[in-house]
């Protein structure tokens, strides 16, 4: 009977082991789903890739904080082939340019710097505009172009948290354009830390001329991971990507199934940050909570210089991993 009894639970024991891999395992799709999910992406100019990055190299951030007890990671840009062999930085390149000038940078500063104003240095747009300063805080990466021209980046494009402050000249009607980045350290299928833990993005700006981040702004994803597969995004009519339906807790997040997540690509138009861009088909940009967001020191402690201005990001704050964001200002 012991030997029974013990049989009886090691299959017990077998069966709920093989139960729990099968709930886990990653979901699958009709090949015609899949085929046709794959068309659509292709007709809208989108790319598949599979699987991870290697290590990657340096994204022009900290390799190190000087302050103990910060959770930091290094900020690195991999590289990944998609289907058709095509190339793409993950979780996306970054300009050389300007850091701009702390606000608050507990990792190579002191935390708050309540002398920021001071510090700031002015990018010449139009030499007969408005000067502006922009207070930025970026879940994780941010940078800034105004009328089509670079004005500042972030200087720690992973953690800890920081925000950044930017001071520029420029006419109106005046183009706003951010790039934002929720950054990965498992590079090509978006997801960071030992736990394969699925991040979220955000942004929240303020300008010295009222302009702020809210619904108003217009925001497009151009990097989407990780992905079971591609059936849960969907293409609108002109094009625009909608990953709501795409879980947020993909099967394929986890260490010894992330070779086989997917990614989706779309170039970044490269006038897209230019008053003339058409941003008609791009989707409002979506307003998150407090709470949702999840806001740190690097914001709660200038969270009056923000004033109203919302955290903000595409459909998706986990899946939408690369987003531009616009908006155009007529006159203050």
């Amino acid at each position: 009977m012991k030997i029974r009894a013990g049989l009886a639970f090691a299959i017990f024991t077998l069966v709920a082991a093989c139960g729990e891999v099968a709930a886990q395992a990653p979901a699958t799709a009709p090949a015609s789903d899949l085929a046709a999910a794959r068309q659509a992406i292709a007709a809208a100019g989108g790319h598949v890739s599979t699987g991870s990055a290697a290590s990657g190299v340096n994204a022009g951030s900290p390799t190190k904080c000087n302050a103990a007890g910060t959770q930091f990671v290094e900020a690195r840009v991999g590289t990944v082939t998609d289907d058709a062999g095509g190339t793409w930085a993950v979780p996306a390149a970054v300009h050389p340019g300007d850091p701009g000038t702390d606000l608050f940078n507990d990792c190579t500063g002191g935390g708050l710097n309540a002398g920021y104003a001071a510090q700031l240095h002015t990018v010449v747009i139009d030499p007969d505009g408005v000067e502006i300063t922009a207070l930025i805080h970026g879940d994780n990466y941010f940078e800034l172009y105004v009328n089509g021209t670079f004005v500042c980046r972030d200087p720690i494009a992973f953690t800890p948290f920081n925000s950044t402050a930017c001071r520029f000249k420029a006419k109106y009607p005046i183009t706003y354009a951010l790039r934002a980045v929720d950054w990965e350290e498992h590079l090509g299928v978006g997801m960071e830390y030992d736990r394969y833990n699925v991040g979220d993005g955000g942004i929240v700006a303020h300008f010295s001329d009222g302009t702020t981040t809210d619904a108003s702004w217009k925001a497009e994803t151009f990097y989407l991971a990780p992905l079971d597969n591609t059936t849960c995004l969907k293409i609108g009519a002109m094009g625009a990507r909608e990953s709501s339906a795409c879980s947020i807790k993909p099967a394929c997040a986890s260490s010894a199934r992330a070779a086989t997540c997917q990614a989706v690509h779309f170039a970044e138009p490269a006038d897209w940050a230019a008053p003339a861009f058409n941003d008609a088909s791009w989707p409002a940009a979506t307003v998150y909570t407090r709470a949702q967001f999840g806001p740190k020191d690097a914001y709660t402690k200038l969270e009056k210089e923000f004033g109203d201005a919302r955290f903000v990001w595409s459909r998706n704050i986990k899946i939408d991993n690369l987003v531009l964001l616009r908006k155009t200002v007529a006159a203050h």
